[in-house]
């Protein structure tokens, strides 16, 4: 029963991200859009190139599933996390998944997450143990037994305590000592009583919270598990894929690892692109000097090896995701596609319509803009999906050998690494990283296919 239910919870929250990426985002998108004044109409070529993507299914579906797990990976603090999403003791609430999330969109404010033992009915200054208090919430007989147990170890201790007393000749430490282990046990009894007041407040019923929809986190080590790791896939332990070298789930570490993936390499195809695009597009309108002096520029920094200056430079200072992106733009991600958006803007720029704008004294801006720009970015478009593929196995790659992310950031390259290390005895480690890799890759290069197929201007082209 309770796999079936988790099941239709999984269900519900991917029908929930393929509803915000397919119908909310694009809705907000044209509506934002026509607010800054822009035509968000698609013209007729662009909707049929549309209609005959949507009609070569693998791509289609592949689109569908990676842009509905990404935009629902954007919330994975609310739904792999060990804060709860909602805790509330003694009329006392928070909600530190949901703090958590905003602290990490909002990244230029601070937006603390933490709460204090003390403060939800534990004992410490430390962070709550949110499962913890989530097991005490549904069942109080439970911290009944955890304060008898300490009662009971307690009573044993202060008697042992009192019968052996420092005698009236001994030294002053060993007075100390015995002075310092009762204060100590005294601090223990005052624990207790705490606990016990707490308990109330758990009997109560005052006391609740409600987890993610897997309660743990990429950090966490699974010591409940009572056995060395690498842990082997159980459903009976909660560790469905395992865990890694250093007891972590590799659940959590394989959706934030995908979040990662996907986000790194559209950040780095997307403003790569935006700037071999505007390079490439003053090359081919301009020409004559610009072209030749901006395109022996292009070729030397393009003989550049990049990933030796990446190794190079990971091996002096260890590179965080936002350096190791703006390394990759500007090693890399710019350079081929300028070649191509530059053949387009030479194609365009000798055709009627651009000879007749010129005549009519349109601006070069409002040409290039308005009119070139529109008509050259079927390369962007093709292209695009391959090089999120080239990124993600760039970064991949770099985790791999241990010139990428910090230690501890949840990566697909690291757990592969872990993967080859122990493949012998644990073969999870690196069939549950290859296996997420290879499906990603796969649909987004099924993407790529299908876009370049719709994409393809013979077939919008050919006279009948």
């Amino acid at each position: 029963m309770g796999f079936v239910l988790t099941l239709l919870q999984v269900a519900v929250v991917l029908f929930l991200g393929y509803l915000l990426a397919h119908k909310a985002v694009p809705w907000i998108v044209v509506k934002l859009g026509r607010k800054l004044g822009f035509r968000m109409k698609a013209t007729p070529i662009t909707q049929k190139r549309i209609r005959r993507f949507k009609h070569i299914k693998r791509g289609y579906w592949s689109f569908v599933a990676i842009t509905t797990l990404f935009v629902t990976s954007l919330f994975l603090e609310v739904l792999v996390n060990n804060r709860a999403l909602v805790i509330s003791y003694n009329g006392r609430m928070a909600f530190p998944a949901i703090a958590e999330w905003f602290d990490d969109v909002l990244f230029f404010t601070k937006i603390t997450a933490f709460n204090k033992k003390s403060d939800f009915g534990q004992i410490g200054e430390s962070e709550v143990d949110y499962r913890l208090f989530e097991k005490h919430s549904e069942d109080p007989s439970e911290l009944r037994k955890e304060i008898e147990d300490r009662k009971s170890s307690l009573t044993a201790d202060r008697a042992a305590h009192e019968a052996s007393p420092p005698a009236a000749d001994a030294k002053n430490f060993e007075k100390r000592k015995w002075e310092r282990e009762g204060r100590k046990l005294d601090k223990r009894a005052a624990q207790i009583a705490q606990m016990e007041k707490n308990l109330a407040v758990f009997e109560a019923g005052d006391a609740w919270c409600i987890m993610p929809l897997y309660p743990y986190a990429p950090a966490d080590l699974r010591h409940e598990i009572n056995e060395p790791p690498p842990n082997h896939p159980s459903t009976s332990r909660a560790i469905p894929a395992g865990t890694d070298v250093s007891g972590r789930d590799l659940v959590p570490l394989m959706l934030y690892g995908f979040r990662l993936s996907l986000l790194f390499a559209i950040l780095v195809a997307a403003v790569g692109y935006a700037i071999g695009v505007v390079v490439g597009g003053f090359q081919g309108y301009y020409g004559g000097w610009v072209d030749i002096l901006s395109q022996r520029f292009v070729e030397i920094w393009g003989s550049i090896p990049f990933l030796f200056v990446i190794m190079i430079l990971a091996s002096l200072i260890q590179p965080t995701f936002g350096m190791l992106v703006i390394m990759l733009i500007v090693l890399r991600s710019w350079l081929g596609i300028t070649y191509y958006v530059r053949g387009e803007f030479y194609r365009e720029k000798a055709k009627d319509y651009v000879q007749a704008a010129i005549g009519a004294g349109v601006s070069d801006w409002k040409i290039i803009t308005k009119h070139i720009l529109p008509n050259s970015l079927v390369p962007v478009v093709t292209f695009a999906p391959f090089g999120i593929v080239a990124y993600i196995s760039t970064l991949v790659s770099l985790d791999y050998l241990g010139f990428g992310l910090p230690p501890g950031t949840p990566s697909w390259g690291a757990l592969l690494r872990q993967g080859l290390e122990n493949v012998k005895f644990y073969p999870h480690l690196l069939v549950v990283p290859t296996l997420a890799l290879a499906a990603t890759l796969y649909c987004v290069v099924m993407i790529g296919e299908a876009v370049r197929e719709a994409f393809d201007p013979k077939v919008f082209s050919r006279l009948r």
